[in-house]
């Protein structure tokens, strides 16, 4: 979960929403609104656990499971390629803050976070805004499903260690909001994304190396 909460894309919208928000409405609404794409943050990772938990339940038991050497291999040969893809193509070339989604989809999620007016319109932005993540993301989910599968956990602790990952997840959004009430500015927002893409573009790429690591100390050299 630590990797999807560097993940930078979901925290951007939300950044340019509540700017557009802070501007137009009361800070009462603009909170108001800001709890609903928090939801919305919160429901498509319940969502992507959810379908990708039927999935698994509905495929031949021993498919996918860490215990076939062929699908473990396979999860890290995925999380190799996300690492350099990470490296090289997550972050657009430049001094800016841009992202490797096209100019297009970041005018389209620009427009509608302009554009939100109520309640529905916040958490729907909040649903669909890590869509074009879920390259980098729905591998992690589908490894931590399996993982939840084959413990030994119950499905209500399985239930509520989904809920704690959910909420740790849309934490940079919760420090976007304090950033902004304590007298800071997109501007501001920006300045720091741009100082810390290095690092991050490093970190993520060093967290995926090691989770593959990981599995090939655990899964593969000590089974």
């Amino acid at each position: 979960m630590l990797i999807v909460v560097c993940m930078k894309l979901v925290p951007g919208v939300f950044a340019l929403f509540f700017h557009y928000a802070s501007g137009k409405y009361s800070k009462r609404k603009t909170d108001d609104l800001s709890v609903f794409f928090i939801l919305g943050a919160e429901t498509m990772v319940a969502l992507a656990f959810f379908l990708i938990n039927t999935l698994i339940n509905i495929l031949p038991p021993n498919l996918l499971t860490l215990g076939n050497n062929i699908l473990t291999w396979i999860i890290i040969g995925i999380l190799i390629s996300l690492s350099l893809s990470t490296f090289l193509f997550y972050f657009r070339k430049g001094s800016g803050t841009e992202l490797f989604i096209s100019r297009k989809i970041a005018q389209c999620l620009n427009l509608k976070a302009k554009s939100v007016k109520n309640r529905s319109d916040a958490f729907i932005l909040g649903l669909v805004s890590g869509i074009p993540e879920f390259i980098f993301t729905i591998p992690l989910y589908i490894l931590s499903t399996i993982t939840l599968i084959q413990s030994s956990f119950s499905p209500i602790s399985c239930s509520c260690i989904i809920i704690f990952c959910a909420l740790i997840i849309v934490s940079p959004l919760f420090i976007t909001q304090i950033f902004y009430r304590t007298d800071h500015n997109l501007a501001d927002i920006a300045k720091l994304r741009t100082k810390n893409k290095t690092f991050f573009r490093f970190f993520i790429s060093f967290l995926y190396l090691a989770l593959a690591a990981l599995i090939i100390t655990f899964r593969i050299l000590i089974p």
